[in-house]
């Protein structure tokens, strides 16, 4: 018996040439238009009934009351590689499916030969799960570098990065952009320095992936962790990570996942199975496959509506809202001068009733340590976005 036979990859998707009626079908599918004008991607991306009925397909699967056979859910689970891998530029044999971009970036590590004397260098603003995700460097007595702003206003830029590079690095971990005030890697650079000094790139693509374009050959990353939750518009558990296949395959995580191995499904105790020798030796134990369907649709969405034109609208929506701050007299904290990203971080006092003008016209934004964040996606109509003009505008005239 042939257990859970490799399905060919399916055709690839292409952009929709209606993109009009696709975006309107789309937003029919979206129930959070019809109360809320959404500007918080950066965060946790709403959820479509597309997406739900694809996580849905998975649990009526393992209900069985039809069909009892496992070999549909492993199809989802290579078409969501496969889909993701489009994305991205990169082959399903690239990309294995995890529970989230931590657990991604903690395979890389425990696989990496790094010990004493060599030195991981990241952002000193990043976020939490690639800060942590670096204490298994720590743990192998490596030295991490947190490199900070050299303009001192805690925006770490790509030059930061590199600067702050010696002959001991082995390791440039970093987010693709910035959580908290949208900041873009040049990936391209990194990748550069990278190859030129024979050290690792590894990205964390959550908050750009959706939302940008990316070519994993282009930046030369050799390791690209994300989650589907935000930009993806996926469900939570919509991890992945892709391992260029020019990563020797000895680099192996230390501890051996299941669904990283070439089992035997006749005798599960066939103990001289080896590590499958593609992205998925990164692998650990069974998936979410719920969460993994939806990935699928999620990315499927994207690639029907056109990761360009994502991108260029997603982008001009955030223009409109920098031009309009700026116009108001309101502080943009974020760095917008070079490559661009959809979050555009705002200066907000408590007196300066931006919340307070933005709430009351049904946005829905982040407030953190006097940074009102914005993060417009695709999907958002003009009139969407003046309604946010006309909030800031109206939030200026009260505080002045």
């Amino acid at each position: 018996m042939l257990h859970f036979p490799k399905a060919p990859p399916a055709p690839a998707m292409k952009p929709t040439a209606d993109f009009d009626a696709f975006l309107a079908s789309y937003r029919a599918s979206l129930p959070v238009v019809a109360k809320h004008i959404y500007l918080n991607h950066a965060s946790v991306g709403p959820l479509s009934d597309w997406v739900a009925g694809a996580a849905s397909e998975q649990f009526t699967q393992q209900q069985m009351a039809g069909p009892v056979s496992q070999d549909a859910w492993f199809d989802g689970w290579r078409l969501a590689r496969q889909r993701i891998g489009e994305l991205i530029g990169a082959e399903r044999s690239e990309v294995c499916l995890q529970t989230n971009t931590y657990m991604g970036m903690l395979r890389v590590l425990s696989a990496l030969p790094l010990g004493p004397g060599d030195e991981v260098v990241y952002p000193a603003d990043e976020f939490p799960s690639l800060h942590y995700a670096l204490s298994e460097a720590r743990v192998q007595g490596c030295t991490v570098i947190a490199a900070e702003s050299a303009r001192g206003d805690g925006i770490v830029r790509t030059d930061d990065l590199l600067n702050a590079l010696t002959p001991r690095t082995r390791l440039i971990a970093t987010s693709w952009v910035n959580f908290f005030h949208g900041y873009v890697h040049d990936l391209e650079r990194l990748g550069e320095a990278c190859r030129e000094r024979g050290c690792w790139l590894m990205l964390d693509a959550i908050q750009g992936l959706g939302m940008l374009t990316l070519d994993v050959k282009r930046s030369r990353a050799h390791f690209v962790a994300g989650q589907g939750a935000k930009w993806l518009c996926a469900p939570l558990g919509s991890g992945f990570l892709y391992v260029d296949d020019e990563v020797p395959k000895e680099i192996t995580p230390r501890q051996e996942g299941w669904f990283a191995m070439e089992l035997n499904h006749e005798s599960y105790t066939d103990r001289n199975v080896k590590v499958k020798t593609n992205a998925n030796r990164f692998g650990t134990g069974t998936v979410a496959l719920p969460s993994a369907f939806g990935l699928r649709r999620a990315c499927e969405v994207i690639l029907e509506a056109g990761p360009e034109r994502c991108q260029e609208r997603a982008l001009r929506h955030t223009d409109r809202i920098e031009q309009a701050a700026r116009d108001a007299g309101i502080t943009v904290y974020s760095d917008r001068s070079g490559l661009k990203s959809a979050i555009i971080a705002l200066e907000a006092d408590a007196s300066s009733g931006l919340a307070n003008a933005l709430t009351k016209a049904g946005v829905v934004f982040s407030l953190r340590e006097g940074i009102l964040r914005l993060s417009p996606h695709w999907y958002l109509l003009d009139s969407e976005i003046d309604t946010v003009l006309n909030a800031l505008g109206r939030a200026a005239k009260t505080s002045s």
